[in-house]
C-alpha cells in the first residue's frame, strides 16, 4: 500500500490543536483503500483549573463500506490532590445504525507518592445492537 499522511499542529499557551489527513491507495490484496480526516483542539482557560478537548475524525473507505465519523469531547479538572476526567464519544457509520456506538468514561488520577500515580476509572459503551459493555479499570504508573 502507498500511504500518504499530512499532519499540522499548534501548541500554544493554554490552547492548541491539530489536523491529520491520510490517504491509503489500498493496492495491497489484504486491505482496502481509504481517506481520513481528523482534527482536535484543546483549551485550558486561566480562570479555572480545567482543560477541555474536542476531536472529530472521519474515514471514507473505498468500495462498498460506509463512511465512519467519530466525535470525542473530554474535560480534565483539578480536584483536591488529583485530576478528575470525564469524556463522551460517539461513532456513526453512514447508511446503517447497526454499528453506531456511544459511550462515556470517568476517572480520577492522583499521586500515591513521588514515584507512583494511580488512576481508577469507570467506562461504558452502548451500541445499537444492544451489546453494551461497562467496566472498571485501575491504572498504576511508576516512574524512577
Amino acid at each position: 500500500d502507498d500511504v500518504s499522511t499530512f499532519t499540522l499542529g499548534y501548541n500554544g499557551d493554554g490552547f492548541g490543536g491539530g489536523l491529520i489527513l491520510t490517504s491509503n491507495d489500498g493496492e495491497n490484496a489484504a486491505s482496502t483503500g481509504y481517506d481520513t480526516l481528523g482534527g482536535g483542539i484543546y483549551y485550558s482557560p486561566e480562570s479555572i483549573d480545567a482543560t477541555i478537548s474536542v476531536a472529530y475524525d472521519t474515514q471514507d473507505p473505498d468500495g462498498a463500506d460506509e463512511e465512519r465519523s467519530d466525535l470525542f469531547v473530554g474535560i480534565d479538572y483539578e480536584v483536591g490532590p488529583g485530576t478528575l476526567s470525564g469524556a463522551y464519544h460517539s461513532t456513526d457509520i453512514d447508511g446503517t445504525t447497526a454499528n453506531d456506538t456511544t459511550g462515556f468514561e470517568i476517572s480520577y488520577k492522583y499521586s500515591l507518592n513521588d514515584n507512583m500515580t494511580i488512576t481508577p476509572g469507570f467506562f461504558t459503551v452502548e451500541d445499537t445492537t444492544g451489546d453494551d459493555d461497562s467496566g472498571v479499570v485501575v491504572e498504576t504508573a511508576f516512574s524512577f
